[in-house]
């Protein structure tokens, strides 16, 4: 459990750099936002999401950016469930003249499930699809679905605003 949770803090951080267009002034590379999710097995969540458009690693894939999201879903019966994911997403050309630009990728996913005196923590892999919306200034909406292949082991709706 500790090597996992080693792995997704270096990952973490690696996708944290910003590039050296971002010390030079360009457009921020990294967001922040706030998202709520629907689960197919653990029902309503709230999280957080951190984006990185760019980093010193893949500067050569504009299109490529990346992700880590903490969800805390409430399934009742005195269970508590949360998920950490990590993802890869690859962008598209806009659609609709700039409104919608959809991506898809793939990442990890860390369940941890705790009620009734036990904990239980699962390892798994998501594919993920979703769009970003036309930008309201700093804000932008998104919405996204995750298949989670292990892990959670399940399908997850996920809606938002991240701010960059």
């Amino acid at each position: 459990m500790r090597k996992l949770a080693g792995v997704i803090a270096v990952a973490a951080l690696v996708a944290a750099v910003p590039t050296e267009a971002v010390a030079q002034g360009a457009a921020r590379a990294f967001g922040f936002g706030g998202q709520v999710s629907w689960g197919g097995e653990s029902d309503l969540g709230i999280g957080l999401r951190y984006e990185n458009r760019h980093t010193v690693l893949m500067a050569s894939l504009p299109t490529l950016r990346y992700s880590l999201s903490f969800d805390l879903f409430f399934p009742g019966q005195g269970v508590s469930y949360f998920e950490t994911n990590f993802g890869a997403l690859y962008g598209f050309s806009s659609m609709g003249g700039g409104s919608v630009t959809p991506y898809a990728g793939g990442g990890l996913n860390l369940a941890l499930t705790t009620g009734g005196g036990a904990g239980n923590a699962d390892v798994g892999l998501n594919l993920i699809g979703g769009a970003q919306f036309r930008a309201m200034g700093r804000m932008t909406p998104y919405a996204e679905v995750r298949l989670e292949l292990g892990g959670g082991e399940q399908f997850v709706i996920t809606g938002g605003l991240m701010f960059f």
